[in-house]
């Protein structure tokens, strides 16, 4: 099979590989299609995954094999697969918790994914998917998955107003995620103006902010009577991003943390304090998934958009990790492998 390596900073390559074996409790999976992560972009450009591995966890496909130990999947199930991987044994997984399982395995990232015509994963982190929803939306199945989680944890009341800092995929889904869940106001912030043109298609009642050329300070305190937003989720990463979250909220505000800081952030404990803030980091979305694709397959208008190129296996590096560093102005980049790329979208 044909499937892409990592092998360090800006060295990602498209090679043979063998097909996976699978054991008892395994699923293996015809990979369809598989979204590139922020997380993937990130450890191209900085090297942070495991030298030798397959990356892509964003992925749909066609179960080709079940372990003996299987029940619940056949061949020919259309599926998508989690990112996390959960024991299921430890305090955290018996608790309700396995985002936080003390001995998750990581699809794609601490064991072979799926930018590759095949995977092999239990089948616990398998999901099948219905007929209605088609294996290129599919794919947004696990990045939904955690955004849902962050809207879970968080605070949110409908008629709240929020700020979402970044509209890359993470950002735009939050965006239509709070959209369907009644969001009085939504202000949307990012330096790119196309992905700021995506979020006004997918929500065009948004408030779009692009802080190099608006005072984003200045212009939520304008617009909120000098109150400031109820929730910021944050999807960036950005340490000046997290630092200004601060002086954007509302006495009693929150902020819900789903981009990963590459470097320690500073945090404004005093104004914490004295408005009684909250932060929250969000991690993954196992629990997450069945709702993610409950509301792909009944409300997948809403996210209609977000997807905006479809290129080959092939070309990943080219069109897709390079492209993405080069002009990040894209929303989410899905990597065609086994799937039909004419399949009819709803």
């Amino acid at each position: 099979m044909r499937a892409a390596f990592f092998y360090g900073a800006g060295d990602i390559r498209v090679e043979d590989a063998e097909i996976p074996e699978i054991g008892d409790d395994d699923v293996l999976i015809k990979v369809a299609y598989c979204g590139i992560c922020g997380s993937d972009l990130t450890a191209y450009r900085t090297g942070n995954y495991v030298p030798g591995i397959i990356i892509g966890h964003e992925f749909s496909g066609i179960v080709e094999k079940t372990g003996s130990k299987v029940n619940d999947l056949r061949k020919g199930d259309r599926v998508v697969g989690s990112s996390l991987i959960p024991c299921g044994h430890c305090e955290f997984c018996l608790s309700g918790k396995p985002n936080l399982c003390k001995n998750s395995l990581m699809t794609g990232i601490t064991i072979n994914g799926a930018f590759a015509e095949y995977v092999s994963l239990p089948s616990r982190a398998v999901f099948r998917i219905p007929p209605d929803l088609n294996l290129v939306d599919a794919t947004l199945a696990e990045p939904l998955s955690i955004v849902i989680h962050g809207l879970y944890i968080s605070s949110f009341r409908p008629g709240n107003i929020v700020l979402v800092q970044g509209a890359g995929p993470l950002g735009l889904l939050t965006l239509a995620l709070l959209r369907i869940s009644g969001a009085y106001r939504i202000f949307i912030s990012d330096l790119s103006d196309e992905r700021l043109s995506i979020a006004s298609r997918i929500y065009p009642d948004s408030v779009l902010i692009n802080p190099s050329r608006d005072n984003i300070f200045s212009r939520i305190d304008k617009e909120t009577g000098g109150e400031g937003v109820d929730i910021i989720f944050d999807t960036t990463g950005s340490p000046s991003a997290l630092k200004g979250d601060f002086t954007l909220l509302r006495r009693g505000g929150e902020i819900i943390v789903l981009g990963i800081p590459e470097e320690p952030v500073e945090a404004d404990i005093f104004t914490t304090v004295m408005n009684e803030l909250t932060i929250k980091g969000s991690f993954e979305g196992y629990n997450e998934f069945g709702m993610a694709i409950k509301l792909l397959s009944s409300r997948g208008e809403n996210f209609r958009g977000i997807i905006t190129s479809v290129i080959p296996l092939e070309d990943i590096v080219e069109s897709g990790f390079k492209r993405l560093l080069d002009r990040p102005s894209e929303g989410k980049v899905v990597v065609k492998i086994g799937g039909d790329i004419d399949e009819v979208r709803k």
